[in-house]
């Protein structure tokens, strides 16, 4: 009886752990929203990338096309997100269709550009504009924009081409909705 007893104990602790770790994860945005090619993108990601947008917008882009004027209007927050997300599922795709020559590239790019003394000096930047360490920049604004110039540049006329099939081919699963991953495209 006292087994008994013990083991409904330690089962209900189980529970109330595993409850308090799941809404800890879920207040904070770890969790996944999108998987592409196997790799997962947390709703904390199109979150903070939504945010750096619209802190990039307030700090100078206000007023430069009507269309950015829209995207940013108060109550237009779900298309901030939704064209985060399928920003982010984009450079996934690219970044998982690249070939490992054509990292290697755009990781030699990134480091001819962007060394230590660099970062040191854009340490503030970052901070203050992105909310980010270099670490974080690099790895979601250089390294999609580096890595998306080297195929540019090597594709040429067939990028688009190129872009197309591999969205076409991708494994998007998405778990955020309204949204689904359609025909290459975020619906």
């Amino acid at each position: 009886m006292k087994s008994h007893h013990i083991g409904i104990l330690v089962l209900t602790l189980v529970f109330l752990v595993g409850g308090l770790l799941s809404y800890t994860f879920v207040q904070n945005g770890y969790f996944p929203v999108v998987s592409v090619n196997g790799n997962v993108i947390s709703q904390r990601t199109v979150k903070e990338n939504a945010d750096v947008s619209r802190r990039l917008y307030n700090q100078g882009l206000v007023g430069s096309s009507k269309e950015l004027d829209d995207l940013f209007k108060r109550g237009s927050e779900k298309e901030l997100l939704k064209n985060s997300l399928e920003g982010l599922i984009i450079n996934q795709i690219i970044k998982s269709s690249a070939t490992s020559d054509q990292v290697k590239k755009a990781q030699t790019e990134i480091a001819n550009t962007f060394d230590s003394k660099t970062e040191a000096n854009l340490s503030g930047v970052l901070k203050n504009i992105y909310q980010w360490d270099a670490g974080k920049f690099k790895e979601r604004i250089l390294e999609p924009q580096a890595l998306l110039q080297v195929i540019t540049q090597e594709k040429d006329k067939d990028f688009n081409d190129w872009l197309k099939s591999s969205k076409l081919k991708a494994n998007v699963k998405v778990w955020f909705a309204p949204y689904k991953w359609e025909n290459g495209e975020l619906k």
